[in-house]
């Protein structure tokens, strides 16, 4: 991605003047057949719009004046720009930044989040990782918007590409709550069989984590740990056995659940589950 456009701070006033200027300018390129000859595969001079764009978001931090001349034009060209163009790509991405970047009304914000969904879908590997990584600075503030394209992002957990698995797998953590966990932790624990021994403990821990924070019932959560155990083996933590030592020994309807669960995981394969509890001295 092209470096970061920046003003000295004592040349932002005589800039700020411009806003509705650029602005025009901008919606002339989306609107208008302008400067044909800087056509690229149909789109209009995606060079300049790009650095408009990059100028309106430098002049609209912390300037609602400037955010309201501009609300407008970004929705034209987030809803005007073809995004099955690379030129129209690049665009798109610089106006969903812009939007989400910038102090601007919430329906904008959806209409930013929904161009990099998408982009979760392209082939190339730099665009979906920037979606992710864009996505996962805003899950905060937009969640419910980022949580519309939960499904996409789980899909990218099983992308070839380690980097985008990974950036995927740090913004699900994000989306758990206690409506969806079930769901999520069941796509966690499938990853985990086939994650990398290295990244394997850490997984487990934020896994164990979300599931302790959402968990809907103590046998559920129960049930997710000793599947973890399972999978990981001894790459689990001490911790998560404790944890689970601790949730059976907390009443007796849990005795005998996760004695029950315990016993025939043992039985499933002692090789796992069984050496490993060995190993930290349970047994």
């Amino acid at each position: 991605m092209q470096r970061a456009m920046a003003i000295d701070p004592s040349h932002m006033d005589s800039f700020k003047v411009h806003v509705r200027a650029l602005v025009k300018i901008l919606k002339n390129l989306v609107l208008n057949n302008y400067a044909p000859e800087h056509d690229v595969a149909g789109v209009t001079d995606p060079f300049l719009q790009v650095k408009v764009l990059q100028l309106l978001r430098v002049l609209a931090q912390n300037d609602d004046d400037a955010v309201d001349e501009m609300n407008d034009v970004l929705a034209q060209v987030a809803t005007n720009t073809e995004s099955n163009k690379n030129a129209g790509n690049c665009i798109l991405y610089e106006c969903a930044n812009t939007i989400l970047s910038i102090d601007c009304e919430s329906g904008l914000r959806v209409l930013a989040i929904n161009i990099l969904g998408p982009f979760l879908l392209n082939k190339d590997n730099n665009t979906r990782y920037v979606a992710l990584t864009m996505l996962a600075k805003v899950v905060e503030t937009d969640l419910g918007a980022v949580q519309r394209h939960r499904a996409t992002i789980v899909d990218c957990l099983k992308d070839p590409d380690i980097s985008i698995r990974r950036r995927a797998l740090e913004l699900l953590y994000s989306l758990v709550n206690s409506q969806n966990v079930r769901a999520l932790a069941r796509e966690m624990l499938n990853y985990l069989v086939v994650a990398d021994p290295e990244e394997r403990t850490s997984l487990c821990d934020r896994t164990a984590d979300v599931i302790q924070q959402h968990a809907p019932s103590t046998e559920w959560h129960i049930e997710v740990l000793v599947s973890m155990l399972q999978i990981a083996g001894n790459y689990a933590s001490e911790e998560i056995v404790a944890s689970l030592v601790t949730l059976v020994g907390s009443n007796t309807t849990t005795h005998l659940y996760g004695t029950h669960k315990l016993y025939w995981a043992c039985k499933e394969d002692l090789s796992q589950l069984g050496k490993f509890f060995q190993k930290k001295k349970f047994f």
